[in-house]
Formats: C-alpha cells, structure tokens, sequence
C-alpha cells in the first residue's frame, strides 16, 4: 500500500487534481478529505486529500 497527498487552496483545484490522480488507474483503498483554515493578514483555506492506494500498480 503507499499513499498519495493532494492540497491546494481552491477545492476545485483539488477536485481536479484527484480525477488526474484517478485516470491512474490504481486500486483505491482508501479517501481522506480535510478542509483547514487559518487567518495571517487573511483568511486562507487549504483543502487536502489523502488517498490510500494499491502500490501494485495500475489496473
């Protein structure tokens, strides 16, 4: 098993990263969202996903 980690700061940034990810082909076990924030001199987001996948390889 490995793992993969997406973040961005836009969630449609990160949607699109992840079906890149998918078109892989690799056996998903496992999806991990996460949405954080914080306030520097504004207020930032950060939208990740952890996906536990097959290191076999793809399909």
């Amino acid at each position: 098993m490995k793992v993969k980690l997406i973040e961005c700061t836009h969630e449609l940034d990160l949607q699109d990263e992840i079906n890149d990810f998918l078109k892989l082909g690799y056996h998903i076990i496992r999806m991990h969202y996460c949405v954080a924030m914080c306030f520097s001199s504004e207020l930032e987001y950060s939208f990740s996903c952890l996906i536990e996948y097959d290191d076999k390889g793809p399909k």
